[in-house]
């Protein structure tokens, strides 16, 4: 803990014009330390992804003790991550469709997800075995890539933490091994790993039992753009 209390308080004293605040995201199989929790609440921004549980009473009332968190959370701004700039939550279970005015809101990804199956009976699922933390800045600027006007932001890697503790409370009495990284190569792969991690994501306690990840790419209505390009520009680019 004493690590990421120690971040945000770098962060907040050298916070420049084009800094949106500190950010944090991180996956672990597990997560119900309530200091951890805090920690992560009080980033302006956050995403941790945790593995998918099983239905049960016990397991229910774990989950329901994340919720607050979940809902209420600051969440992490998809744009933010190019791997996730272009994804956008399913409509009703349904890919959306755009057209040439169709407007989709910002994604911004709730706090805490999670990813995988849902076990059942003894049969072994795939987990996220992750204990990681990757915290860094969420900047911003006005123009794009090309030297266009536009309000861009993105997330910059700044402290990597790695182990072997998931982020429980029993975790504190075991022998556990964890260590900060800054190395830009390691961030840079943690960013990409963490990423696609959450792409492939689901709310906190989803229906199903089996792999359905939320975010896709929206389908676009070639009929309708070709419609459109036809009303508003037909004849414009043709030789007098």
């Amino acid at each position: 803990m004493a690590g990421i209390d120690d971040f945000l308080d770098t962060a907040q004293r050298r916070q420049g014009s084009r800094s949106l605040g500190p950010a944090l995201l991180g996956g672990f199989m597990w997560l119900d330390d309530q200091e951890l929790l805090k920690r992560i609440s009080a980033f302006p921004v956050a995403c941790v992804v945790i593995t998918k549980q099983e239905r049960g009473k016990y397991q229910q009332v774990r989950v329901d003790k994340l919720r607050p968190l979940a809902e209420q959370g600051p969440g992490f701004p998809a744009e933010a991550l190019p791997e996730l700039s272009d994804l956008h939550f399913r409509d009703n279970g349904q890919v959306p469709v755009v057209g040439p005015t169709t407007h989709l809101p910002e994604t911004r990804i709730p706090t805490l997800r999670t990813i995988g199956y849902r076990k059942s009976g003894k049969g072994l699922v795939p987990i996220l075995h992750t204990k990681m933390i990757l915290l860094g800045e969420l900047w911003w600027h006005d123009e794009d890539p090309l030297g266009g006007i536009a309000d861009v932001i993105g997330f910059r890697p700044q402290r990597l933490w790695l182990g072997s503790a998931n982020g429980t409370t029993s975790s504190r009495n075991n022998l556990e091994f964890g260590i900060w990284l800054d190395d830009p190569a390691l961030m840079l792969e943690a960013k990409r790993f963490l990423s696609e991690v959450i792409r492939h994501s689901e709310t906190l306690d989803p229906d199903g039992s089996h792999f359905k990840p939320e975010l896709t790419e929206p389908d676009y209505d070639g009929d309708a753009f070709a419609e459109y390009l036809g009303m508003h520009f037909d004849g414009e680019d043709q030789a007098p």
